[in-house]
């Protein structure tokens, strides 16, 4: 049964994948053609890019360069068949140049969101049972949350998210070493995940291994990745290209934007406005300095709770679920898919925790409206006319409201389970 909900969730998402694309994916596919043009050695070197400048680790960028390649053959196939076939129908041959590099870029979120899919369902037998754990990846696999980012955007939350729920399972599994090196997998994808870093060192702290394996799984994780870019260094060692690389450009140079269309904290007091940064100052500190703070203090609950208390499953969904949440509502330049990450880990909860139903449909609606702000796609019925500054304020509001929800559900929880 999980296999038919796994094909039909592909199925679906390979007719979404021919549709329209959301423009940064301009840079995905820019960057996989880049890559072979420039050489990796002097790829992070270019100044001149069709969309915008390489921001992202070299694990994306070896994602999109393999991708180009698997296009480039496939299409080259074709074109043999084209030439030798005198009945070959020719009309496919523009189809492949226009749609098929994109629909490949758009394969490997696809497939995440599958594998996110089945970690839910693996989480979800085992505590609550099959029957139960077919419908959780259902519902994860069905909420626009998933498929709209990964199947008509064309994004790659899906990959490093479930990477993270990987990591996850395996910690879950007593595999606390490989597990770290699959969570600084995804941070060499992409380093936005990095908001989960404390839970995943309280978790390693916890296992039961000796302290010198846990150490070198954090090193040779480390040192093992470094080593992975050696294509791409230039003027230096790998260890400390790479450490520049993330200081400089991956987290260094990713906007200064107040909020970059997230209905949250931000957006609430100053709406979505494009022409604020975050080094405005209230009371002599700046607007990202506040959002790094609240998001530290409203963090810290579930960070303190994990680590006094004894390693319960439950207990590091509630973690992850509320941190991804915060970062979300008070961290400055955030995006509007940046709250995907909640997603995995609410759809599990939703089926060990009591009412929380309705809050998993509430923030899944919410989401989407946020998505859909901006780029209006499929424009229906001229749904974008809801937005205005008043609603975008509320929708804003809402999910602070949500913020309150989830942090009584999850004190409810504790006085239940008596954790």
């Amino acid at each position: 049964m999980i296999k038919k909900i796994l094909l039909s969730a592909l199925f679906f998402r390979l007719i979404l994948s021919f549709g329209p694309y959301h423009p940064d994916l301009g840079n995905h596919l820019d960057w996989g053609i880049k890559f072979w043009q420039l050489g990796p050695k002097n790829f992070y070197e270019n100044l001149f890019w069709q969309v915008s400048w390489a921001n992202q680790p070299p694990g994306t960028i070896y994602l999109f360069a393999f991708i180009r390649k698997i296009y480039e053959g496939i299409f080259a196939i074709f074109w043999w068949l084209n030439l030798k076939i005198p009945l070959f129908p020719s009309f496919i041959i523009p189809i492949l140049e226009k749609r098929l590099y994109v629909c490949l870029i758009k394969l490997p979120a696809i497939l995440a969101d599958l594998g996110i899919a089945f970690l839910i369902y693996r989480f979800v037998e085992e505590l609550k049972g099959q029957k139960a754990a077919k419908l959780a990846a259902a519902i994860f696999l069905f909420n626009p949350a998933s498929w709209y980012i990964s199947a008509v955007w064309g994004q790659t939350d899906s990959i490093i998210n479930f990477l993270v729920l990987w990591s996850v399972y395996l910690f879950w599994r007593k595999k606390s070493l490989p597990s770290v090196f699959v969570y600084f997998l995804s941070l060499y994808f992409k380093g936005s995940l990095i908001i989960f870093l404390p839970v995943i060192l309280i978790l390693l702290l916890k296992a039961k291994d000796l302290w010198w394996k846990k150490l070198l799984a954090i090193g040779g994780s480390l040192i093992f990745l470094s080593y992975l870019s050696f294509p791409f260094v230039k003027w230096m060692t790998p260890i400390p290209w790479i450490y520049h690389l993330y200081q400089d450009r991956i987290f260094g140079h990713q906007g200064n934007m107040l909020t970059a269309n997230a209905f949250n904290f931000w957006a609430l007091i100053f709406g979505i406005d494009f022409t604020k940064n975050d080094f405005g100052l209230f009371l002599g500190l700046t607007f990202r300095k506040w959002g790094q703070w609240l998001f530290v203090l409203s963090s810290l609950p579930v960070c303190f709770y994990l680590l006094k208390k004894k390693l319960n499953i439950t207990l590091v969904f509630w973690s992850f679920a509320i941190i991804s949440f915060s970062s979300f509502l008070f961290l400055t330049n955030m995006h509007e898919r940046y709250l995907y990450p909640i997603f995995p880990y609410i759809t599990i909860l939703m089926f060990i925790v009591s009412k929380f139903n309705l809050f998993y449909l509430l923030i899944s609606f919410n989401f989407f409206l946020n998505l859909y702000h901006l780029w209006y796609i499929p424009d229906i019925l001229n749904f974008r006319l809801i937005y205005t500054p008043i609603t975008i304020r509320f929708f804003s509001l809402f999910n602070l409201f949500l913020t309150f929800w989830i942090y009584l559900a999850f004190f409810r929880f504790l006085r239940l389970k008596k954790i």
